[in-house]
């Protein structure tokens, strides 16, 4: 296991019971492979796209009493337990934000949405399968109400409420998003302008 002294926190993505969890692509940095600038800190072209259908139909359809963010929001769910969202739905009167607010967020969003995985640690959890239900878990037991998850890779969609119901379903069929407001994402991207085949240069 490797000196985490000696990795810039810029590539923590979360920290999982004090432990940090590092981004996809940290251990070139380690190797010597790659410099801090060539670590992907963004998402990816895809990613982008799924979060950003997902942010056009909810701000389209929900009442203006929701309010709908992406941008890897901080969470800060207890003493070194913080995680990141790739969207949050709050309801209203559930957040309050104000120029004090610079720091991670201490409030469970209604909704929290994740596109695909973006850690790379292995030494602490076994797999990813392992990493993302216990982000869920935690998420849930914090006050989220409903956790989805997309996986881009295999096209399916994880739907997790309250510790009780956990579906995964393909990424084609719909599903509840928060209270009765459904979304079919496989319809958004191509709405959107998908394109299922590539093209060639």
């Amino acid at each position: 296991m490797e000196d985490t002294k000696l990795i810039p926190k810029i590539l923590i993505y979360e920290e999982f019971d004090g432990i940090p969890l590092y981004r996809k692509g940290y251990k070139d940095f380690v190797l010597g492979l790659k410099k801090i600038e060539e670590i992907n800190m963004g998402t990816s072209g895809l990613q982008y796209f799924i979060i950003g259908c997902i942010i056009k139909f909810l701000n389209r359809n929900l009442p203006e009493s929701y309010f709908a963010g992406s941008s890897e929001l901080g969470l800060h769910l207890s003493k070194n337990a913080n995680f990141s969202a790739d969207i949050a739905i709050y309801k209203e009167g559930r957040l309050n934000i104000g120029f004090h607010s610079v720091n991670y967020v201490d409030t469970p969003p209604n909704v929290v949405i994740e596109v695909d995985i973006k850690i790379e640690e292995y030494d602490y959890f076994k797999s990813e399968e392992e990493y993302f239900h216990r982000k869920t878990e935690q998420l849930l037991q914090w006050g989220v109400e409903r956790v989805v998850w997309v996986f881009s890779s295999s096209r399916r969609i994880l739907v997790a409420d309250n510790l009780q119901k956990w579906e995964f379903i393909r990424w084609d069929l719909p599903f509840i998003v928060i209270d009765d407001y459904e979304i079919n994402l496989w319809e958004l991207m191509l709405k959107n302008g998908f394109q299922t085949e590539s093209k060639t240069q």
